[in-house]
């Protein structure tokens, strides 16, 4: 009978009423949004685990990359042990046999080949004729003299006085007193085969010495014509005399130079 009776309503103009009521409704709208949110929340994503690699040069096997040791066998039992091993017997040694003796063996001794030498072909001392030809005031030229340079020592060819003249000479170059030195062959033109005629005029001062030498005619070599310009060029002159007195004069004195067959 209680149930069908009707419940008051709830008065209009209570304000606490009401807001309980808009309480309870927002109280129960949140935990209704709470629990959906709850129910609907997607499984956590589990990170991946870190991935390390490390790197090693691969070489040659050491003592720690080895394998290790397989484990000692256990022992063998001890009647194993006890049994005696039989001791192989020692073979005899077999006879070494006996090397003829060994005759000597006779060493064949070529002879030796020297190699030839490419010597130069033999020199011929050089062929100086001086020809004296004295200007004035010598008035008359000595006879053309010639001397071959060999052995370091020419025959002396006494002056001819000029014709009518006493005291009067022209220089001369080759007399054994004087000691000159006979040209010396150059080794390049005896290489090359190089001969030849060299005349030269020579001015000889009244002390007896070359105050100036020049080629007059060329051998056709300037290494021959050189060698022969120097060497007169220290030569020791019996100058010209006229009237007994020595005077400054010009000589020609001739060198050959000739290689022997």
């Amino acid at each position: 009978m209680d149930a069908c009776r009707p419940r008051p309503a709830l008065p209009a103009n209570d304000p606490d009423a009401a807001r309980l009521v808009c309480l309870a409704i927002a109280i129960a709208l949140h935990l209704a949004a709470f629990w959906w949110l709850y129910a609907h929340q997607p499984a956590p994503i589990t990170p991946p685990l870190p991935l390390t690699l490390s790197a090693r040069w691969v070489g040659e096997a050491t003592t720690n990359d080895a394998p290790a040791k397989a484990a000692p066998a256990p022992a063998p039992p001890a009647t194993t042990a006890q049994q005696v091993q039989k001791v192989p017997q020692k073979a005899k040694p077999l006879p070494t046999p006996k090397k003829p003796p060994l005759k000597p063996v006779k060493k064949s001794v070529k002879p030796v080949v020297k190699p030839l030498k490419h010597n130069p072909p033999p020199v011929q001392p050089a062929k100086v004729m001086p020809v004296s030809s004295p200007q004035p005031p010598v008035t008359a030229p000595a006879p053309a003299t010639a001397a071959q340079a060999s052995g370091g020592s020419a025959s002396q060819h006494p002056a001819h006085k000029a014709g009518g003249g006493a005291g009067n000479s022209a220089p001369i170059a080759r007399d054994a007193r004087l000691n000159n030195p006979e040209p010396q062959y150059p080794y390049e033109s005896r290489r090359r085969g190089e001969e030849g005629r060299v005349i030269l005029n020579v001015r000889v001062t009244a002390e007896g010495t070359a105050a100036s030498v020049e080629v007059d005619k060329s051998s056709g070599y300037r290494r021959l014509d050189m060698t022969a310009r120097k060497t007169v060029s220290r030569w020791k002159f019996i100058p010209a005399r006229q009237n007994n007195l020595a005077v400054e004069a010009s000589a020609r004195v001739t060198i050959i130079f000739k290689l022997r067959a």
